[in-house]
């Protein structure tokens, strides 16, 4: 009975609400943690969390040496598709509404209004926006909710929602402002048209990790270049995203610091605007190649952030890029070692024109170094 009151206590949180970088955050772990349930039980270390077509589950074992009466060991990561998370969670409140407790009724009062909120469009939109904030239900400001419902009108709500989570609570629709005016004013302007139909669509509805959807599309951008191995240079990768290699370049030291990237589409064309949050060379070209990637996930969605959050859209805009510059069979063939040096990432780095950041990280997706952390396999899955 406890576990069906904190699932419908926090069921918008836990579906919308993606995993946070700050795992150590107390609020989150309130909301999407089943050790917060407490009563009196030891539940396990469970974390469930959404990314819109997806729902994420991750256990994290207790570590040696540490007194506790019951000891958790399995560390794993595992992603059910959405809808059928869904169903699940409906049928066992079905069943604990059925179930003899003084508390059935209050339960059923608090599933029904749960099932209202949920057949609502307009108090459903509402309250996946509210969660993606991070916020509980009827938390949120209503000025914050109603000036971000006014950026969806203009741009949809894909992208906005992206945003949201990238700068989560009452600083979220500032920041977004702020990155549409600097956009507006980039001179960096790439068209994807050409790219984004050779990569084709992709499927997001399945179950699929989305490094595999990822590499597949950087496989058929790169087959579209006529340049299925090594580095890709500036000149190509300029052609690719129709804009200047001048893109490239450093950041002039004193402008102005950004939340995070942004891709804004200027008027029913093919031109986008791009606001880049990356200063130095590499990490303006791996930027970019993840502009191109949202592009493609997201069918030229009106406005795309490139942001460090843990949803599949940004999981894809990184696996992409990392594909696209860094292909694995060609750095594994670069390195052509069992077990790779950091003198031989350093030497893979400067190589492919990459930081040593995402040849450690593709090494570690296709299994080549061990992975150390739970983040590291929610940002693989």
């Amino acid at each position: 009975m406890q576990l069906a009151f904190w699932l419908t206590d926090n069921w918008w949180r836990l579906r919308w609400e993606p995993m946070v970088s700050q795992e150590v955050d107390p609020d989150w772990r309130l909301a999407h943690e089943l050790s917060a349930i407490g009563g009196g039980y030891i539940w396990p270390p469970l974390r469930i969390w959404g990314e819109d077509n997806r729902v994420g589950l991750s256990c994290r074992s207790d570590p040696e040496g540490v007194d506790v009466a019951l000891r958790f060991t399995t560390d794993s990561v595992v992603f059910v598709v959405a809808e059928q998370f869904e169903r699940s969670v409906d049928e066992f409140l079905d069943r604990a509404i059925d179930a003899k407790s003084n508390d059935r009724e209050a339960l059923r009062a608090q599933v029904s209004a749960l099932a209202e909120e949920r057949n609502d469009g307009d108090v459903a939109t509402w309250r996946r926006i509210e969660a993606k904030l991070g916020y509980d239900v009827d938390s949120a400001p209503d000025g914050l909710i109603e000036r971000l419902m006014s950026y969806i009108g203009s741009y949809g709500n894909e992208g906005v929602e992206e945003a949201i989570v990238a700068i989560q609570g009452s600083a979220s629709a500032e920041a977004l402002d702020e990155e549409i005016e600097f956009t507006k004013k980039s001179k960096v302007v790439c068209s994807f048209h050409d790219a984004t139909a050779a990569a084709g669509n992709v499927d997001r509805g399945g179950n699929e990790p989305i490094r595999k959807i990822a590499e597949r599309a950087a496989k058929a951008v790169r087959s579209s270049l006529d340049a299925q191995e090594g580095p890709l240079w500036n000149i190509r990768l300029a052609e690719l995203l129709n804009t200047s290699k001048d893109h490239f370049r450093a950041r002039e030291s004193g402008t102005a610091q950004h939340h995070y990237g942004l891709r804004l589409r200027k008027g029913d064309g093919n031109e986008h605007a791009v606001a880049l949050s990356a200063r130095w060379p590499l990490g303006r070209r791996f930027e970019l190649c993840r502009t191109l990637g949202d592009a493609i996930w997201s069918g030229s969605d009106a406005l795309g952030p490139m942001t460090r959050a843990k949803t599949g859209r940004q999981k894809f805009q990184r696996a992409f890029a990392q594909a696209l510059l860094c292909p694995f069979e060609d750095l594994l063939a670069y390195i052509n070692a069992d077990v790779p040096s950091e003198d031989d990432v350093s030497a893979a780095s400067r190589h492919f024109h990459v930081s040593e950041g995402v040849v450690r990280t593709v090494l570690v997706n296709k299994g080549v170094i061990g992975r150390q952390r739970i983040d590291e396999l929610v940002e693989a899955a």
